[in-house]
């Protein structure tokens, strides 16, 4: 059972390894280990809660004295208590893991939303360049400025939605989510500097 646990341990390890790009799916995999975890602590318990039914019904077939009924008893007692005592000690190793792989998720998502702000706030400053220069803006080449002003006041939509799902995002989602972000900010950009092309 130890060397189980040594192996599953050492699949975690190197599972999270691998997922470090992706926080979504280390999530994932420490809940599904988690869930593990409490499935093998249910079945050890059931496992022994047999064992000792078995051990009582022959204690029963045959005589024993006061002195071994209780010594048995105490035996059964002290397996019990020593099975659910590992079982819980798993399970909380299982949600620590847990808890870091979201503490991790979130630092990710504070990240991205911080780059992303900032990124917004930078191509914002460029809008309000091309608008100030607008004036400037010779008769001709007016409509495709404002065709391009519009275009970016949509991205620029695309790009706070975005930002604003970004939070309320699932761990599932996250991945996607995150892609749709990165793709509107890049185009948010592009659109930004369409605006100087523009003038």
């Amino acid at each position: 059972m130890k060397l189980e646990r040594l192996a599953l341990a050492t699949v975690l390890a190197l599972s999270a390894a691998a997922c470090a790009a992706d926080r979504s799916k280390e999530v994932k995999q420490a809940e599904t280990n988690l869930t593990s975890e409490q499935q093998q602590a249910r079945n050890e318990e059931a496992r022994l809660n047999e064992q000792q039914a078995r051990e009582q019904a022959a204690a029963q077939q045959k005589p024993m004295t006061t002195e071994e009924r209780a010594e048995l008893q105490t035996k059964q007692t002290e397996e019990r208590a020593e099975t659910k005592s590992e079982g819980q000690k798993d399970i909380a190793d299982a949600e620590k893991d847990v808890t870091g792989a979201t503490a991790g998720l979130q630092a990710e998502r504070t990240k991205v939303e911080a780059d992303a702000k900032e990124r917004l706030t930078k191509a914002n400053a460029k809008y309000i360049e091309a608008q100030n220069k607008s004036a400037k803006v010779p008769a001709n080449k007016r409509a495709k400025f404002n065709s391009a002003l519009n275009t970016y006041n949509s991205k620029k939509a695309e790009v706070q939605s975005s930002i604003s799902n970004l939070g309320r995002s699932t761990t599932a989602e996250w991945k996607d989510s995150k892609a749709k972000l990165d793709k509107s900010l890049d185009e948010l950009e592009k659109a930004a500097d369409h605006l100087d092309d523009n003038m």
